[in-house]
């Protein structure tokens, strides 16, 4: 009797396997907030905690009445990206642009913002 090449194979792909714990490295499950961070961090993106407190604090950044007009977007690379409603608010924060950054580095207390960037 021949047994073809591709019968071989195809019988070795679904051969049951022994199982195997994972490596020791694996044992204790990862928080999640510290796997996202890992994950933020490969991206070039802002910490899960830096974020979080820039949008709860956005109105001590910028002050409440240019709060009602604006908001964070996204924090990557160092660049906070801030949506402003319309042209004379993006020119207000422009304008603003080195005082946020300042204020962001009072409020986060790092620099992980170094430039600010207005889209409408």
């Amino acid at each position: 009797m021949r047994v073809s090449v591709a019968h071989v194979a195809r019988s070795r792909r679904y051969e049951r396997r022994p199982w195997s714990p994972l490596p020791n490295d694996y044992n204790s499950p990862e928080p999640l907030r510290s796997a996202l961070d890992m994950l933020a961090s490969t991206l070039g993106l802002a910490s899960v905690d830096h974020v979080n407190t820039l949008f709860l604090q956005w109105n001590d950044v910028v002050g409440e009445n240019l709060a009602t007009h604006c908001e964070p977007v996204r924090l990557e690379r160092g660049e906070l990206t801030i949506r402003a409603v319309d042209s004379q608010w993006a020119t207000e924060l422009r304008w603003m642009g080195p005082l946020v950054v300042e204020r962001c580095e009072i409020v986060l207390g790092d620099t992980s913002v170094t430039k600010v960037r207005i889209i409408r």
